[in-house]
């Protein structure tokens, strides 16, 4: 098993159109680690970005299964999960700033 470090705690963001827009109201969307909890995903943010957390949300996303149409193979997808951080709205994180015009 390995260890919870920042890489397998918060592992990506999530740029869709909808996290975009609610990148306006202060809240930032990412995968992370399915076993990783709270106070982790919070002590990974502020030590990537330096900035406080107001609140985070968790969503768990069960992996679909799927059949293969060439081999008959059913196939598993895996579990997901999704954390929605809540900063403060004067701040924000350049990196994921996509939004602006």
């Amino acid at each position: 098993m390995a260890k919870n470090t920042i890489q397998n705690t918060i592992l990506a963001p999530i740029i869709t159109e909808k996290s975009l827009t609610a990148q306006a109201r202060g809240v930032y969307s990412f995968w992370v680690g399915v076993k990783s909890s709270k106070p982790q995903i919070v002590s990974a943010f502020i030590k990537l970005f330096s900035i406080p957390v107001l609140s985070v949300r968790t969503q768990k996303l069960v992996g679909k299964v799927k059949a293969d149409p060439k081999s008959r193979k059913v196939i598993h997808r895996s579990d997901r999960k999704r954390a929605l951080i809540t900063i403060d709205k004067k701040q924000k994180i350049e990196l994921l700033n996509l939004n602006s015009k």
